[in-house]
């Protein structure tokens, strides 16, 4: 599967069947820091794209 080859339809049921599976057996205080990280990560990300 690659990423660049899905709908957009089909990246928010990917990532929104993701978040459900991750945050499945977590305290609230958890998918907290987990949703924090990603969202720093993806910010990351999105500063690197711009610099190549």
């Amino acid at each position: 599967m690659c990423i660049s080859n899905l709908s957009g339809q089909n990246l928010i049921g990917l990532a929104s069947s993701l978040a459900i599976l991750i945050s499945d057996d977590l305290s609230s205080e958890e998918i907290n820091i987990l949703a924090a990280f990603f969202s720093s990560l993806g910010d990351n990300l999105a500063i690197l794209a711009i610099k190549k």
